[in-house]
């Protein structure tokens, strides 16, 4: 009887530990982490011009692209929309005008921003890519 009393003894750490892990993971997958899911679109853009514009006493990053069809559109670099991951004046200095990307784009309502926002995923791409049969 000694031998198991010291036995739970020099393990009650561990014990503990796992209980708590136990309990961590029981929690988790119970009560599940639900973050808000937007509609998002993908674009293949070209990049024309960049401006820094101010809006009801807020500085404003916007880009301003041509698609495929040569149809301008404006997109807005928002804090909101990056989340915590990036910083949008850190966005903006990487995208460069006259190249081509991929964004993904939320609706102007999302974040309560003045254009459809860029969410993430700016990806260099080395022009349109061909259209498919589909598309054409």
């Amino acid at each position: 009887m000694n031998k198991e009393h010291n036995l739970i003894a020099s393990n009650i750490g561990n014990i503990v530990g796992m209980v708590i892990i136990i309990c961590i993971l029981a929690f988790m997958i119970f009560h599940p982490r639900k973050e808000n899911q937007y509609d998002v679109r993908y674009v293949e853009i070209f990049v024309e011009e960049k401006e820094i514009t101010e809006i009801n006493g807020e500085a404003v990053y916007l880009i301003h692209t041509k698609d495929r069809n040569g149809n301008p559109e404006t997109f807005e670099i928002a804090n909101e929309a990056l989340g915590e991951r990036f910083e949008e004046s850190h966005v903006y200095k990487e995208i460069k005008t006259g190249k081509y990307y991929k964004f993904r784009i939320a609706d102007p309502e999302t974040y309560k921003s003045y254009y459809p926002s860029i969410c993430g995923a700016v990806t260099l791409i080395d022009g349109f890519p061909p259209l498919e049969e589909s598309e054409k």
